[in-house]
């Protein structure tokens, strides 16, 4: 159980580490953007954590992850660079159904790592629409 935490928390580091280093980065252009690929999010799964990443233009996706499946509290790191119009939804829901995180994204952020508490296996709920800008998302269980 141990090294599955540690993996869990590289994971979130990587997410984190990936989001700061583009938010540090100067703002995209819709030049930029046409020269990447876009639309096609990165998702990493690990029974304790979650990583989602995409470089989006116009972007409208909708997903529910059935993870982490242990811990009473979860990291949460999320990084914004870019943003150019649309909304992103972010909520993580415990299995009692209550929702322990609801936070929608309409502007570039670069925020540090945030605790949400509650009872597990969780959900994590994700919803874009029209979205525009880069994304990375982190999400794992904490030691107890």
């Amino acid at each position: 159980m141990g090294t599955t935490i540690r993996h869990a928390r590289m994971l979130i580091g990587l997410v984190i580490a990936l989001g700061a280093a583009l938010a540090a980065c100067r703002e995209s252009t819709v030049d930029d953007f046409n020269r990447t690929e876009t639309n096609k999010p990165v998702v990493g799964i690990a029974p304790q954590a979650l990583a989602f990443s995409v470089v989006a233009r116009g972007f409208s996706f909708e997903e529910y992850y059935p993870n982490p499946t242990q811990g009473d509290s979860l990291a949460v790191g999320l990084a914004v660079s870019g943003y150019a119009g649309g909304s992103a939804l972010i909520e993580i829901f415990d299995s009692t159904g209550a929702a322990r995180l609801h936070q929608t994204v309409t502007q570039s952020i670069a925020q540090g790592q945030t605790t949400v508490r509650g009872l597990p296996p969780y959900r994590v709920h994700l919803l874009f629409a029209g979205f525009t800008g880069v994304f990375a998302l982190g999400v794992g269980a904490q030691a107890p």
